[in-house]
C-alpha cells in the first residue's frame, strides 16, 4: 500500500475547522459516502465534503492533503489483501485518544451512509448498522490494561472489516484503482 499518512498532520488543519472533530470522521464521512453511492468520483465527494463541513474557502495544501487521504482510502477498499487502514491516532496515543477517534470514526461512516442513496440492505448490512452505531458511542476504559488494548484491537479489526464489508457488498462490481480528481456484536470497552 502507498506511503502512510500522518494522523496528526491532518489533525492540525482539520482543529481549524470548528465543523470536523477528526480525521478519522473525515475517513469515516468519506468510507459512509464511497459505499452509499458506487458511481461517486474524488471530485463529486470533495465538493459533498466540503458543503457538508461548511468549508466556503480551502487552501491548496489540504486540497493535496484530501486527495491523498481520497486515495488511500478507496486504495484500501478495493485492495485484494484487506490492507484498508483506519486513519486513527497511533499506538504512541493514549487508549482514551484512539477509543474516541474509532468512535468518530464510526460516526463519520454512519452520517456518509445517511447522506447516500443506499439501496435496501440485507439482514447482515443493517446488523453492520446497527454495530457501528454501537461503536460510534463506545466510551474510553477507566482501567487501561493489557485486556482494555486488545479490546480495542478488537474493535479496530470490527470497523476496518465491516467498512471492506459494507463496500464489497455495495460495489459487487468495483474497480480497483481510485477514480482521479476530475476538473470539475460489538466489544464495549468500559
Amino acid at each position: 500500500m502507498s506511503t502512510k499518512l500522518d494522523f496528526e498532520h491532518y489533525n492540525e488543519w482539520i482543529a481549524s475547522i470548528s465543523q470536523l472533530e477528526s480525521p478519522a470522521f473525515v475517513q469515516g464521512l468519506m468510507i459512509g459516502q464511497l459505499c452509499a453511492d458506487t458511481s461517486l468520483t474524488e471530485a463529486q465527494w470533495l465538493k459533498q465534503f466540503l458543503v457538508e463541513a461548511g468549508i466556503t474557502k480551502i487552501k491548496e495544501r489540504w486540497l493535496q492533503d484530501l486527495h491523498q487521504l481520497y486515495e488511500h482510502t478507496l486504495l484500501g477498499l478495493n485492495s485484494d489483501t484487506l490492507e484498508l487502514e483506519l486513519f486513527l491516532p497511533d499506538d504512541t496515543s493514549t487508549l482514551s485518544q484512539r477509543v474516541n477517534h474509532l468512535a468518530l470514526w464510526a460516526e463519520g461512516v454512519l452520517h456518509g451512509l445517511g447522506l447516500g442513496q443506499l439501496p435496501e440492505l440485507n439482514q447482515e448490512l443493517t446488523e453492520l448498522i446497527q454495530d457501528l452505531s454501537e461503536l460510534a458511542m463506545v466510551e474510553p476504559p477507566e482501567n487501561v490494561d493489557d485486556m482494555a488494548e486488545e479490546q480495542y484491537m478488537q474493535l479496530y479489526e470490527f470497523a476496518r472489516l465491516a467498512a471492506m464489508m459494507f463496500y464489497d457488498q455495495l460495489h459487487p462490481m468495483a474497480t480497483k484503482a481510485p477514480t482521479k480528481v476530475a476538473s470539475e456484536s460489538v466489544v464495549t470497552l468500559h
